[in-house]
């Protein structure tokens, strides 16, 4: 779980998710609110057990705080890493759901699937994610329903073979097309969302720097993709 001042609804997403039995890293990546706080007396409470805590000094983003967590759970031995958003939207009751996809599909790549049709559902989010979901399909052939959606299942072996590049929340997009091309499967699977009006809701996510962003890493990965043909073209004819 990479967190950044989410203090009003990291402890109902971690009491929940606690209910499964599984191991829980938690990546404070520099928080500013009360998060630190509420970790170390949880930690307190714990005795250390099921729950881990990761600190960054400052905050670094969202893609370093996922491959921190990601380290820290190859160093712990598993196998399998399940991401889950902190910002209260996503629904802990429903990680039983991809940890069944996974186990069906162990060197799949699952990504959650958000109702983009909901009524409360912002439009752009509706339309960056649609866009997103477009570049992917011809950059790497992917089908996949929600590219944006933090709610996900790696299989940590994955990062033997492939080393994202981008930053913030476009990692989330490109590990897709880099899995692909490194011969993952990647499946769907719906999950629910909600979205707060209660002043709890906190999203570190910048309209501006992040689709521009987001822009810049689809140019780069198309342009990847025609570098790879050419490449397999040039083989062919030397093979011939």
């Amino acid at each position: 779980m990479p967190t950044y001042n989410n203090a009003g609804t990291l402890p109902d997403v971690v009491s929940r998710s606690e209910a499964f039995g599984l191991p829980i890293i938690i990546v404070n990546d520099g928080a500013l609110d009360g998060t630190a706080a509420w970790l170390a007396e949880r930690l307190a409470a714990t005795d250390g057990g099921h729950l881990h805590v990761v600190a960054h000094c400052i905050n670094r983003g969202k893609a370093a705080a996922l491959l921190t967590g990601f380290r820290a759970a190859r160093d712990m031995g598993c196998s399998h890493a399940l991401t889950f958003d902190t910002d209260g939207q996503l629904d802990p009751g429903e990680i039983p759901a991809l940890l069944a996809a996974a186990q069906e599909s162990p060197d799949a790549l699952i990504v959650g699937a958000r109702d983009d049709r909901a009524a409360d559902y912002p439009w752009r989010s509706r339309l960056g994610r649609r866009l997103s979901n477009w570049f992917i399909r011809r950059e790497c052939g992917a089908v996949v329903h929600d590219s944006q959606c933090g709610f996900r299942v790696y299989p940590l072996r994955m990062f033997d073979m492939v080393q994202p590049r981008a930053g913030r929340y476009a990692l989330e997009t490109e590990i897709i097309t880099l899995a692909t091309w490194a011969g993952f499967a990647v499946r769907n699977v719906p999950v629910t969302c909600r979205y707060l009006g209660d002043g709890r809701y906190v999203s570190s996510f910048r309209v501006g720097r992040d689709t521009f962003q987001a822009f810049l890493l689809h140019g780069r990965l198309l342009a990847a993709k025609l570098t790879r043909r050419s490449s397999a073209a040039v083989a062919s004819d030397g093979r011939g």
